[in-house]
């Protein structure tokens, strides 16, 4: 299955990249498509920000670690819930791997990044659509170390010592540092502004929905 090695772990081949994506996307359909309890403007907004996250991704690529990402992931789950915003998570990663590099580590990314997604939705980030600055901060350094040690497993290959990966997580402790420092200045320069961007358009879904017409709570 496996053909060379890169920086991030096994590279794969044509038919192993199909396999890969096809089975992430066939896990965030099941995502949106069951039954939902999200304002249909909901889908406009989440293609939106997804969108943007791809567009964040690819320019901010060439900074060492430097992810927007995980805030966002935080913010979509606790504004949107887990199903959207693990779905979130999946879509994203899918898009810019596929224009940055796609292997093994893409199915590490997007768990990663929908774990960090379903967290949010549980931490009690937003409370009467005001974002909490405090807890999104301590969330995002917990999920950047998180995030980059998870990842780090799809380095570790058959044949390679525990010493030899565990030099190698120290080597990227700086890599961390960096991950947490990034996302704390995204939660600060933009987590508000995401936060009401959605809790916006959610308002003004409900608020157009025919009288008697209701929405299930979300999950």
């Amino acid at each position: 299955m496996v053909l060379t090695s890169g920086v991030h772990g096994p590279t794969l081949g044509p038919l192993e990249s199909l396999i890969v994506n096809t089975l992430l996307i066939a896990v965030a359909f099941y995502l949106l498509c069951r039954p939902t309890t999200s304002p249909r403007r909901e889908i406009l907004v989440l293609s939106s920000i997804t969108l943007a996250a791809v567009a964040s991704r690819v320019a901010l690529e060439p900074l060492p670690n430097v992810q927007p990402m995980t805030m966002m992931c935080l913010v979509m789950g606790a504004t949107l819930g887990s199903r959207r915003g693990m779905a979130f998570a999946v879509i994203a990663t899918i898009l810019t791997n596929i224009i940055l590099s796609n292997g093994w580590w893409t199915l590490f990314q997007a768990s990663g990044w929908a774990t960090i997604a379903f967290v949010g939705s549980r931490l009690v980030l937003v409370e009467e659509g005001t974002l909490n600055m405090k807890k999104l901060l301590m969330a995002c350094i917990f999920a950047s170390i998180f995030f980059d040690w998870w990842v780090s497993l799809s380095i570790y290959e058959s044949g390679m010592t525990l010493s030899a990966f565990g030099y190698y997580l120290v080597n990227g402790i700086p890599f961390d540092i960096m991950h947490a420092i990034s996302s704390i200045a995204a939660a600060v320069l933009f987590g508000p502004w995401l936060n009401n961007l959605i809790h916006e358009e959610v308002v003004l879904d409900v608020v157009s929905k025919p009288t008697g017409e209701t929405d299930v709570v979300r999950n």
